[in-house]
């Protein structure tokens, strides 16, 4: 059963999470873009506390970052994999961190970027948002 708290309440422990992350991605993969998205980046958002990683790489460039994030994280959601977009996740990391790696300008791309931008950027959608959490917690 989740339960939700306020991202500002996370927000020292979610920074040194996705830091820590972001530096070791960008150590073997330094020609990719990454971005904190999620829940926990978008102060006052309610959120489980889990930090999203958001991976951006050119489409000749995406199946060796694939690769490389294979060899760094566990494979997450594989059966949704495609030429575009994978997913991982950091075992054993607290707060739990995931990783999604998309190709710029594909649809996952849009997902896990600027609807995140979106919803930041208007506070209509936070209180949506945060209305449709409490809707479902339990």
């Amino acid at each position: 059963m989740p339960s939700f708290l306020l991202s500002d309440d996370v927000a020292e422990e979610v920074t040194a999470a996705f830091t820590q992350h972001a530096q070791m991605i960008r150590e073997r993969l330094p020609n990719v873009e990454v971005n904190h998205t999620g829940g926990t980046s978008v102060p006052g958002l309610l959120t489980t506390g889990d930090v999203d990683l958001h991976v951006r790489t050119d489409k000749q460039s995406f199946e060796m970052a694939r690769d490389t994030l294979c060899e760094l994280y566990e494979p997450f959601h594989r059966d949704v994999w495609h030429s575009e977009g994978a997913f991982f996740f950091a075992s054993g990391s607290q707060p739990r961190v995931e990783i999604a790696l998309t190709v710029i300008g594909s649809l996952d791309d849009l997902h896990h970027g600027e609807a995140w931008q979106r919803i930041a950027a208007d506070p209509e959608l936070i209180d949506r948002y945060n209305a449709l959490k409490r809707a479902h917690e339990g």
